[in-house]
Order: structure tokens, then sequence, then C-alpha cells
């Protein structure tokens, strides 16, 4: 029997992903969607499955500020066939919060976690291409990483911490496009608008748009052609990032150290 192909989606239970979630389900895709909460998984996956009844819904549990239960919550569902990984969790925390594992937390959350989960399910990609990899990465990522206080974990807090990850998150994209290009993986990266989510109105006010517009440009990465790679996205096309993303070596310097910070994680990256 033939097995069921999956988007992962990650951040599922509100806002962006919540909205993406909804849309998928009306196109009736089939979908793996993550949360931290195994009572919002279970409302969400209720809620697609009466949009459209037709469609699998899976759920992954894991909370990104704890990288050995993320670990061990994406290796459970690695041998599933998934056509698409969308990295749409994010965070932003006001001062410099530390995790467990001893990163700061917007910078673990946004970036580190999904360069993890992003790796333990790459077979499933390269199994299933043509597939793609979507990162949601922000207009307000910064435009230069200090590498040598990353590296030593030398973490700022609050907007500073925000923006680095969103260049950290770009760098990555940039970086996976070039390595996985040849395995038939588009790996891209977007600003997904100023939305109405609990982040930016619990940090910024309600400045930007309705949340039902929210998943407008995870929707155009989606149905971009595979040929395309490598881009970031903005505005509902192909936009330019900050200057300092395209260059390779910052590219490798980024990834680097991602694994080097992981290095405690038992896991092999590619």
């Amino acid at each position: 029997m033939k097995k069921e192909k999956f988007i992962l989606l990650t951040g599922s239970t509100d806002g962006i992903g919540l909205r993406s979630a909804v849309e998928f389900a009306r196109a009736g895709e089939n979908m793996i969607i993550h949360g931290r909460s195994k009572k919002k998984l279970f409302d969400v996956k209720n809620l697609l499955q009466k949009e459209n009844p037709k469609i699998v819904i899976k759920t992954v549990c894991a909370d990104f500020e704890d990288l050995n239960q993320t670990k061990t919550a994406f290796e459970a569902i690695a041998d599933e066939d998934i056509k698409v990984v969308i990295n749409n969790a994010g965070c932003f925390a006001d001062g410099v919060v530390l995790t467990k594992d001893g990163f700061e937390k917007t910078y673990q959350v946004n970036h580190l976690a999904p360069f993890l989960i992003t790796h333990i399910l790459l077979n499933s990609l390269i199994n299933n291409a043509p597939s793609k990899i979507i990162i949601v990465s922000s207009m307000a990522h910064a435009s230069y990483i200090d590498f040598e206080a990353l590296e030593n974990k030398k973490f700022a807090g609050g907007y500073d911490a925000y923006s680095l990850s969103k260049l950290c998150s770009i760098l990555f994209a940039f970086k996976l496009a070039g390595l996985l290009k040849e395995k038939e993986i588009s790996v891209n990266c977007l600003h997904p608008g100023v939305i109405n989510t609990k982040l930016l109105i619990n940090n910024w006010g309600a400045c930007g748009m309705d949340v039902k517009n929210a998943h407008r440009m995870i929707m155009y990465a989606y149905n971009l052609n595979h040929n395309v790679t490598g881009e970031y996205l903005k505005g509902m096309k192909i936009s330019k990032a900050a200057a300092f993303a395209y260059n390779k070596s910052n590219q490798d310097k980024c990834y680097e150290i991602s694994k080097k910070h992981l290095k405690g994680i038992k896991i092999e990256l590619k």
C-alpha cells in the first residue's frame, strides 16, 4: 500500500503556523503538526480534520528550549515520508534568557532547533525528492554576526538576539540550498509579513496585518517551482536579504558554529 506523504509544519498551534495548517488542510495536504502542548495539538488536529476529513494528520510534541527532547521527538517521525519541512516555530525573549542547554533562548528556538530537526529529517526529504525546506525568517534580521562572540556563547538578548537568530536562519537556508541542490531539495527562506501574532502583539503591539493573512508567504514559497532555491522571499516575490548573507564564507562559518553548538547532541550532522 502506498504510504502517505506529509508536510511537516513546526509551530502549528498558533499564529502563522495555525493559519497555514488550515490552508494546507483545505488544499488536501497530509500534515505532521508540531507544538509544545499536547492539548493544543489535539485541538488543532481535530480542527484540521473537521476542515477536511480526508487528510491524515499526525502530531509531534516538543519544546525547542530542550534540544534532547526535540531530538527524541523528531527522530520518532524520521521514517515518515516527508516531502516538505516548514520551519516556522519561533519566539522572542525580552532580555537574556538561557535554556537548559546553555544557549540564549531566542537563538536556540529560532535557529538551533530548526537546524537540528532539519538534519534529522534530511533522509526522508532525500527519499521523497523533489522536496522542499522552507524557513521562516524576518525582515528584522541582522546585517552582521560577530562569529567569535556567537561561537563562545556570548549572547545578547531581546531584539538583538531575535535579529541574530533570523540572520542565522537565512545563512542556514542559503548554505543548505547549495548542499542539497543535487539532491532535488529546494531550500528557501522568507519574511512572512508583519502579522498580528502573539509574538508581535506582546512585543511591539498590534501594528501588523490581520492574522487571516498569516499563511500567504508560506503558501507562496510552497507553490514555487522546485528549481527556485537559495532565495529570500518577501512581499510575494524573490527579494534581497542583507548582503552579509550572500557571502559563502559567512554561510560556512554559521553552519560550522551551529554544528559545534550541537556537538553534545548525539546525532550525525551531514
